[in-house]
This record gives structure tokens, sequence and C-alpha cells, in this order.
């Protein structure tokens, strides 16, 4: 048939989908997308066709008269047909046509089985003593059905090297780690797993192939490599995103998905310092045109914000800023001597600064004790009410307001909320910035241990 060189004909009969509709639908990593409809007949067959072919990938049909429960199908062939039962998807699927999907569904079968012998097992478990000797078997019978499972997976594996079912599952499953060598003094180094699962993480998830993005399996790679495999260290995600984003890059689909995710990642993360790495991305993907999927105003909206952060990132020198206190009197960052200044921006009406202005009272001796002093800001230009809270208060720090109109201070500091949180040292370097009020005095007591020897 000629359409078979560039369009798609897939026929699906399901028993007990008579008459009705069903849908076509395909994962697209977290998400699921409906792609096509058709109308079953009085057999319950539908055909699915269009003249340009489907992307490969994971597909799944949709049974809305069954509250959209669906089967998965792999896409990956102009045309199959399947046939099978509504009551038991996966033990009547039938298939033709379709190699990929004769090998999934075998698969399925066999550890559905496999599932239900465990299952089996643990109730009986459940049901017996501790010291009963029937355990000792039922729980070898279990080690051995895992086995089975394991040898059946490698003869895959090996049989069907090519086949993208097999792809899916090398990506899906778990690094496996060697034994771990023994050292010279018969010791094994504890962190050997960790590091080795680290370094291998993506051997086996070819982000090259742009099937993959229509299956759910990258999404929690991804946030499982980021989460617990990468140090929350700015430096050491700067390099796992180029790496990831490397392994990606060409394959169209795949590097957007990754980049927008951790883009937002690090945007909304609550730890300090990962605003380097937002910045990082959007200087290294956006601003150098790979960002392909926005347009001139998106594009400016996250170079912007990026831009906004970059002055007042850790480890750049904080800018000057000229501001006044209650009696009109200069008193510019520059001129607090002391070896670290906690900048506070706040507000008077604002609901987090009336919880967190008592912990930094209360905290503010001990701060004192380690060489630091507050320079407090405040954001706003009401000038009475500000003056009246600081009589009410009687705080002993520094406070100031921009009283004659002529800082820029919002911009400089990129202050888009309050309370903002900023530690710079003698040096005038910012050393934390968004720190949580009450993590100052443990923040710097490690600060002063580690760098000042």
């Amino acid at each position: 048939t000629t359409w078979g060189q560039n369009g798609y004909s897939y026929t699906v009969t399901v028993k007990g989908m008579e008459d009705t509709i069903l849908l076509l639908g395909h994962h697209y990593a977290d998400k699921q997308y409906v792609v096509d409809t058709a109308q079953t007949d009085a057999s319950g067959k539908a055909v699915f066709s269009g003249d340009k072919p489907l992307p490969g990938g994971v597909y799944l049909i949709v049974m809305p008269r069954l509250a959209n429960k669906y089967f998965e199908l792999i896409v990956d062939e102009p045309s199959f047909s399947i046939t099978t039962d509504a009551s038991d998807i996966t033990g009547k699927m039938v298939i033709e046509g379709s190699e990929e999907n004769q090998l999934m569904y075998e698969d399925l079968r066999f550890i559905a089985a496999q599932r239900q012998k465990v299952d089996r097992i643990n109730k009986e478990l459940e049901t017996l003593d501790a010291g009963d000797s029937k355990r000792t078997q039922l729980e070898a019978e279990r080690i051995n059905i895992n086995d089975s499972v394991l040898a059946w997976r490698a003869r895959i594996f090996e049989q069907y090297p090519d086949a993208f079912y097999t792809k899916m599952l090398k990506a899906a499953q778990d690094v496996v780690v060697p034994e771990a060598p023994v050292k010279a003094d018969g010791t094994t180094d504890k962190y050997f797993g960790y590091y080795y699962v680290r370094q291998h993480f993506f051997d086996d998830i070819d982000l090259q192939d742009p099937r993959l993005i229509r299956t759910n399996i990258v999404p929690g790679k991804l946030e499982r490599y980021f989460e617990y495999y990468v140090p929350k260290v700015p430096d050491s995600v700067i390099v796992a995103v180029d790496k990831v984003a490397q392994l990606a890059k060409g394959n169209n689909d795949m590097f957007q998905y990754i980049i927008v995710t951790l883009l937002n990642k690090y945007a909304t993360s609550d730890i300090m310092g990962m605003d380097a790495v937002f910045v990082h991305i959007v200087d290294t993907y956006y601003k150098t045109g790979d960002a392909f999927w926005l347009d001139d105003a998106g594009l400016f909206r996250i170079t912007h914000s990026a831009d906004m952060m970059r002055p007042t990132l850790i480890g750049k020198r904080a800018p000057n800023i000229f501001l006044q206190d209650t009696a009109d009197r200069d008193i510019p960052l520059y001129a607090i001597n002391s070896d670290y200044t906690i900048i506070l921006f706040w507000d008077v009406d604002c609901s987090h600064c009336k919880k967190d202005l008592p912990k930094i009272e209360a905290a503010y001796p001990q701060l004192k004790e380690m060489g630091a002093e507050i320079y407090a800001v405040y954001s706003q230009e009401e000038w009475d009410k500000w003056e009246n809270w600081l009589r009410e208060h009687q705080y002993g720090w520094v406070n100031v307001g921009n009283k004659k109109l002529k800082s820029n201070f919002q911009v400089i500091y990129n202050v888009n909320q309050t309370p903002i949180i900023l530690i710079i040292d003698k040096e005038k370097n910012i050393i934390a910035r968004k720190i949580g009020a009450d993590q100052l005095v443990d923040f710097l007591q490690r600060y002063k241990e580690t760098h000042e020897k």
C-alpha cells in the first residue's frame, strides 16, 4: 500500500467498546496529548489513520466510556492491528504486524503473572508467625521469582537489542552497581555506589532518541538525578545542567523539555544561591539563541529576570546604596564598618516581615557578638508609618530608607518582594542572599568556622 510510506493506519478492536468513541493520545514527558479520534463499529473495531506518519513513542488508546481508562501501544511502525477485550486488556491482547507491541505485551503479561505470585506469597507471609518454618520457603520462592524476572529481562535485552521497547526498559531501570572494589587496607569505599550511579546515570537513557520524549520515563529520571545525585551547590548543579543539556542537544523536543524544566526548577528553588543556576541557564541557552521555542517577548522576559538577578548573586561585590536615617542623615551601605553586614529589605505592612523581625531582634545580640551589623532598608515611602514603627520597636541596628528618593535600590538589589536578607563580608562581597531570618546565626557560625582561619 502506498500510504505506508508516509502515513499511518492502526486498527484497534476492543470487545466491550462497540459503537463508541476511542481516542488516540501519547505521553509527552509528564503530560498526555490526544492526537486522533475514531468511532468503533458494532464489533468494537476502529481505524486510526492519517496521511502523515505519527512520531514514534508510547501512545494511549483512551476509552471515554470507561471513565477514560487507557492502555498503551508503541507507535514505531506505520501500520498494525490489535484486538483485545475491555475486561482484560493485557491478558486478551492479540497483535498483528508490530514486533514492538508483541514484545511489550509479552513482557507485561509475564511481569503481571510474577507480580500475582509475589502478592500471593506476601499475603501468606502476613498470616505466619515470625518463627514459622514455612516463612523461609516462601521467602526463597520470592527471591526465585525476582531472579526469574531479571533473567527474563536480560533475555529481552539480548534478543531484541534494537527494539524501542528494550530502550525504554533500560532507560527506566535503575543503574546496576557492581561490587565495590576492595581497597589496599581491606575496606571498601562506602560512597562507591553513590559515585558509580552518579557517573553512569544516563548511560542507558538515550536523550538523542526523539521517541523517548513521548514516554513518561524522562521526568522522573531528571528529578531523581538532580535531587539525589547532584550536590546542592550552585557550581555542581551548573556542571550537571550542562552535562544533561549536552546529551540532549540536537534532539529538539527533548532539549526544550530539559532546559525549560531545569530553568523552572532553579527559578523557584528555596535553596540559597540557586539563582546563579538560573542565570547560567539563561546565559548559556537563552541568550545564545538555543531557545528556539520562544518568541522575542518571551525571551526578553526571561533574559531580563536573569539580568536583574545578576548584580547581586553570591560572590559578587555588593553595590553601594545611598540611603538616609529618620533624621535625613546619609548612611551609605559602605559606611557600615563591621566584619559582616546583614542587609534587610522590609516593609511595615508585610506579614512575613512581622514574623521575621522578632526573630532577627532576638538573634541581634548574638549576631553583634559575631561581628555583624544590620542595615535595615525600609522598602516603601510612607515615612510617618515607618518612624512610628521604629519608635515603638526601638531596634538597635541601623535603619534607613530612600528619603531623598534618589536611590534605585529596588532595581539594584532586585527587591521584588519583602523581606529579602543578604549578608556581605568586610570586603562587601555577598556571601548569602535570600537567607531565612532563622538561619542567620547558624549560617554565620558555619561561615566563620570555614573562612576565618
